[in-house]
């Protein structure tokens, strides 16, 4: 006689059913559980205690669990060893529901798609689409969900396309079906990646308007699916995210990943780290924004000459502005990682401080706008008609946020009182609730003639 499964049990397996090459953690009170093969084998990578679930049934199913508030550790170290996480949350108050409680996966984390807040790095991380076509060609596609950044072209054979997943140390690989197997080995040798499936192309209007300028249907397709994928496994409004961005591939030197890996650009032969690389010895950089855009010119070395003196310029006008460089300088010491906090407000991760580091990050703006605009000689007049001083969003931050606040929203005042006339009168009541209701006491004695009421 099968054995009889719970509903919560049928609950899980359903799910499941949909993730089966996820990690599922399922919600269950103030735990993520979990059952089954995903329990024995998360027991064994992150060192949990294994239990079982029904001890007096004939076969027990094997669970384990972490505590909800620190979950994000335990989903860290599954991301970081390859494997993906589903988060299936309850989407409804248990002490108000009948039953099974309703629960839905609302995130998968993948190597491609981690932004945890509690260890983010200077350094990008690319989740990649591969779109082979008919003719040989392969689309190539790549995103930092962290910062927003996304763009496309189309390469000529396999080799070029190890050569660009290398050069962006991807981990993580986008595709329609499964990859040529020889493709698949070499990237999987080189980078130790992740291959996900994204068979369908999404028709949502926010897809869409990011390929807005996008011609090429190949560019289209390619983007199309590696957009898709990432709004199926954050399965949220991602506006940080940049209209997609054709490049063209022969237009930045070709290097090999053996000759940049020999060459140590970026990454020490023997141990893999910064320090010693030309990255290191040029990286004087201000910003974190800064310091990942050197990294990409020095992995992506330009070969446009027009492109290569126009860079040129920029330098030399600094160079020859001594008093001016060094007031941008000062200016971006005070400049926050930007494009983290923009991601950080679309994946509704930001707190009160967030939000006061983005608001005087841009206050340094007109300050830097006036400098360059002292310059005046002609080289910054294209960056200078490009840049927003974003006043709209100051001042919303500086009417609504207080400045010195804690780090977690659930701690509370963190809207200023006056921008709000009903939370205002909420926290007059909370402090000074006698004589809020004395008052309330004499205005309606005042409006209906009874002396007496109380």
């Amino acid at each position: 006689m099968a054995e009889k499964i719970s509903p919560g049990m049928q609950q899980y397996l359903a799910i499941k059913e949909n993730y089966p090459d996820a990690f599922l953690l399922f919600r269950m009170g103030d735990f993520y559980e979990l059952f089954y093969e995903d329990a024995v084998k998360a027991g064994q990578l992150l060192e949990l205690t294994v239990t079982s679930r029904n001890k007096n049934a004939e076969n027990p199913i094997p669970m384990a669990g972490v505590p909800h508030h620190s979950a994000q550790v335990y989903i860290d170290s599954l991301v970081e060893m390859g494997y993906k996480v589903a988060i299936a949350e309850q989407m409804e108050d248990p002490k108000l529901t009948k039953g099974v409680v309703k629960r839905e996966v609302v995130q998968v984390i993948t190597p491609g798609t981690k932004f945890s807040l509690n260890n983010l790095t200077n350094e990008n991380n690319y989740l990649t689409a591969v779109q082979p076509f008919s003719d040989g060609n392969y689309g190539f596609a790549y995103c930092d969900l962290s910062t927003g950044e996304m763009k496309v072209t189309v390469l000529e054979d396999e080799e070029e396309v190890v050569n660009e997943a290398a050069a962006l140390s991807t981990k993580e690989v986008v595709v329609p079906h499964s990859l040529d197997e020889g493709l698949a080995e070499e990237l999987k040798r080189r980078l130790q990646v992740v291959f996900s499936e994204q068979k369908q192309l999404s028709e949502e209007p926010e897809v869409l308007e990011k390929l807005a300028d996008l011609v090429e249907e190949k560019e289209k397709e390619t983007a199309n699916r590696l957009l898709s994928y990432i709004y199926s496994t954050q399965m949220r409004t991602l506006h940080h995210i940049e209209n997609v961005i054709p490049y063209q591939a022969k237009n930045y030197l070709s290097m090999d990943h053996f000759s940049k890996y020999n060459l140590e650009l970026t990454r020490a032969i023997r141990n893999g780290k910064k320090a010693g690389t030309l990255y290191w010895l040029l990286d004087e950089t201000k910003t974190a924004m800064g310091s990942r855009l050197l990294k990409s010119w020095i992995t992506r070395p330009l070969l446009s000459v027009e492109k290569i003196e126009y860079r040129q310029t920029l330098v030399a006008s600094l160079l020859d502005n001594f008093f001016e460089r060094m007031e941008i300088q000062e200016s971006l010491k005070r400049v926050y990682d930007l494009e983290r906090l923009a991601a950080r407000v679309s994946f509704g991760h930001v707190n009160a401080k967030d939000l006061n580091q983005l608001k005087n990050s841009l206050l340094e703006l007109p300050r830097i706008h006036s400098i360059l605009d002292s310059i005046n000689d002609g080289s910054w007049n294209e960056l200078l008609f490009q840049m927003d001083d974003c006043d709209d969003l100051v001042q919303l931050i500086d009417q609504a946020i207080l400045e010195d606040v804690g780090m977690s929203v659930t701690e509370g005042g963190i809207i200023r009182s006056s921008y709000n006339s009903t939370l205002e009168s909420y926290r007059v009541a909370e402090k000074d609730g006698a004589k809020w209701i004395l008052a309330i006491e004499e205005k309606e004695k005042e409006a209906t003639g009874i002396k007496t009421l109380r």
